[in-house]
C-alpha cells in the first residue's frame, strides 16, 4: 500500500511537470514506471538490504519534496523584477531547445552571425539584441513569440531570484551558527559553501516561508512554522 502511494504520487509530478513544460521540451517522453525504478530512492524502499529507519528518512525527505512540488514555486523565486534588456549568462545554452516563434529565430540568427569587426559592430549587436528582449517584457507579445517570451522572462527572473534566495539562506544559517558556537546538531559545522544542496535546501524553505508569512504574524509564530 505505501510503495502504491509512493508510486501515484511519483506519476502525480512526472504529469504536473510535463504539463508545466508542454511545447518547451523536446527531450524523448520517458516510461514513468521504468523512470520511477530506476531512482535511488526507489531502490532504497524496496531494498531488503535497507535498514528500517533509512527507508523512515527517504519517506520522510519525499514527502517534504512532494509538498513543495504540489505548491510550486516559492515567491521568492517568482517575486516580480524589472525588465532585463540582456539574457543570463545561461540563456541558450546545453539543455535549452530551439523556442518557435519569429523572435526566437531572429535571436538564434544574430547570435550565430561571426564575431563583430570592431567596436561599433559589437555595439549595434547588442542594441539589436535588446530590443529583441525588450518585446518578450512587453503585455500585448505576439501568439507566435509567447513560449520563447515566457521562457525568457522566467530565465531572467530566476536569475535575480535564485542568488538573492541563496544569499538570504547563507544569512540564515550563518545566523544561526554565530547563536550556537558554530555547531550544528552537537558537531563542528561546516562552512556554507561546502554544504551539499541537500543540506542546504532547508534552509532556503526557511526563507521561503519568512517571506511568505501572513501579515501581523508572530515571529514566533513564522519560526515554528519554517522548521
Amino acid at each position: 500500500m505505501l510503495l502504491e502511494a509512493v508510486q501515484s504520487a511519483f506519476f502525480f509530478m512526472l504529469e504536473a511537470f510535463k504539463n508545466d513544460h508542454e511545447g518547451t521540451s523536446e527531450l524523448a517522453p520517458i516510461d514513468p514506471t521504468s523512470r520511477l525504478h530506476g531512482t535511488y530512492f526507489w531502490r532504497t524502499l524496496t531494498s531488503d538490504d535497507t535498514a528500517a529507519e533509512i527507508r523512515a528518512e527517504a519517506l520522510r525527505a519525499f514527502r517534504r519534496g512532494f509538498r513543495i512540488g504540489r505548491r510550486g514555486k516559492p515567491r521568492t523565486l517568482t517575486r516580480p523584477i524589472p525588465p532585463m534588456l540582456t539574457s543570463p549568462c545561461y540563456w541558450g545554452g546545453p539543455g535549452y531547445p530551439e523556442f518557435p516563434g519569429p523572435s526566437a529565430a531572429r535571436e538564434r540568427a544574430i547570435k550565430a552571425l561571426p564575431f563583430p569587426a570592431n567596436r561599433e559592430e559589437l555595439t549595434a549587436r547588442d542594441e539589436e539584441l535588446r530590443t529583441l528582449y525588450a518585446t518578450a517584457w512587453r503585455d500585448d507579445v505576439p501568439e507566435e513569440d509567447r513560449i520563447w517570451a515566457a521562457a525568457f522572462r522566467n530565465a531572467c527572473t530566476m536569475s535575480v531570484n535564485s542568488p538573492r534566495r541563496n544569499a538570504l539562506a547563507q544569512s540564515a544559517y550563518e545566523g544561526y551558527l554565530r547563536s550556537s558556537d558554530g555547531r550544528f546538531g552537537g558537531e563542528p559545522a561546516r562552512p556554507w559553501p561546502s554544504l551539499s544542496h541537500v543540506a542546504s535546501e532547508p534552509w532556503r524553505s526557511f526563507v521561503d516561508r519568512v517571506e511568505e508569512a501572513p501579515e501581523g504574524e508572530s515571529e514566533l509564530a513564522t519560526t515554528e512554522a519554517a522548521v
